[in-house]
C-alpha cells in the first residue's frame, strides 16, 4: 500500500516579502528617473550653448563681411573724399571721406561704392542703381561709369533681441537672433589722409575717420532653466552692486540676466581693409 502523499498549496507572497518588492522596485525607478532628468538637464545645456556658439559664430561673420566693404572704391586712384562726398541717408548722417560712422551704441552705418552689378547689400538685393558698371574705372581719376549718388549704404543695429540691417527705401530686416547685447568701439584718426589708427573709442566724434572696429556680442539661449540656480559672471548681480558681470566691464553696459537663462559672449575686430595700407 503506498503511502499517502500531501501536497502544500502556494498561497502567494507575504506582506513582508511584497513591501521589500516594492521598496528596491522605488529605488530602481528613482534611479532610472533621475538619469533621465540628468540626461535631459546636459542635452538641453548643450543645445543652449551649441546655439549660443552658432549665433554668436554667425553675427561675427556677418559684421565682419560688412565691414570688409566699407570704403571700397571702384577707381583707387580716387581720394576718399571725392570717391564718398557728403551724405545723409536713413539716419546715417556721413561727412566727406568717412566710410564707417556711429550712430548710437548698438548702430552703426556703412558706405561703400559696388564692386559690379552682381553686387550684393546685406539684404541679398542687388545693386538697384543705373550707373554702368561693366568697367570699373576710366585711367583719369574721374567717376566714368559711375554715380556717386548711387553709393551703397547699410545700417548695421541691435533692435529686439536681433542683429538687424537696414537700407535705403528697404524694410529693416533679421539677420541673427537671441542677441541680448552689441558693442562696438572703434580705431579712429582725425586725418583723412593718414593710414593708421591713433585710438580707440566708444563715441568717435564727427569728423574721425573710423579704420578699425572691435566688437562684441552677447548671445542668450532660448530655452529656459537651463543654469540650475548658478547665475552667469557675464551679466551683473541686480541685488549687489559690487559685483559687476563681465560685460559691464567691457561695454560700461548695465545688464541684468534673466534667471535660468544661459548667456554666452564673443568678440572679435575687424581692421577696414580698404582704409588701411
Amino acid at each position: 500500500m503506498y503511502p499517502t502523499v500531501f501536497s502544500r498549496n502556494q498561497r502567494g507572497l507575504s506582506l513582508i516579502e511584497l513591501m521589500v518588492a516594492m521598496a528596491l522596485s522605488s529605488f530602481l525607478i528613482l534611479g532610472v528617473t533621475q538619469i533621465y532628468l540628468d540626461n535631459k538637464r546636459n542635452y538641453l545645456y548643450q543645445q543652449g550653448q551649441g546655439e549660443n556658439v552658432e549665433n554668436g559664430r554667425f553675427a561675427l561673420m556677418l559684421i565682419s563681411e560688412r565691414l570688409a566693404k566699407a570704403g571700397y572704391r571702384r577707381n583707387p586712384a580716387l581720394t576718399m573724399d571725392i570717391a564718398f562726398p557728403a551724405q545723409s541717408v536713413d539716419g546715417c548722417a556721413f561727412k566727406e571721406g568717412q566710410a564707417v560712422i556711429r550712430v548710437d551704441d548698438a548702430t552703426l552705418c556703412l558706405r561703400y561704392q559696388p564692386r559690379d552689378e552682381n553686387e550684393t547689400n546685406c539684404l541679398g538685393n542687388t545693386f538697384p542703381g543705373s550707373s554702368d558698371l561693366s568697367k570699373p574705372y576710366d585711367s583719369d581719376t574721374t567717376q566714368a561709369h559711375f554715380n556717386t549718388s548711387e553709393i551703397m549704404v547699410e545700417k548695421i543695429f541691435l533692435d529686439g533681441g536681433a542683429l538687424k540691417c537696414k537700407v535705403p527705401d528697404q524694410t529693416a530686416q533679421e539677420l541673427v537672433s537671441n542677441i541680448a547685447g552689441l558693442y562696438f568701439d572703434y580705431g579712429v584718426n582725425s586725418d583723412l589722409y593718414t593710414l593708421k589708427v591713433n585710438s580707440y573709442t566708444t563715441t568717435p566724434g564727427p569728423g574721425d575717420i573710423i579704420r578699425a572696429l572691435r566688437y562684441s556680442t552677447l548671445l542668450v539661449a532660448s530655452t529656459n532653466n537651463l543654469t540650475q540656480g548658478v547665475e552667469s559672471k557675464i551679466c551683473s548681480n541686480p541685488n549687489n552692486d559690487d559685483e559687476i558681470g563681465d560685460w559691464e566691464k567691457l561695454t560700461g553696459q548695465t545688464l541684468t540676466c534673466e534667471s535660468g537663462k544661459l548667456y554666452q559672449m564673443v568678440s572679435s575686430s575687424s581692421t577696414l581693409r580698404n582704409l588701411m595700407p
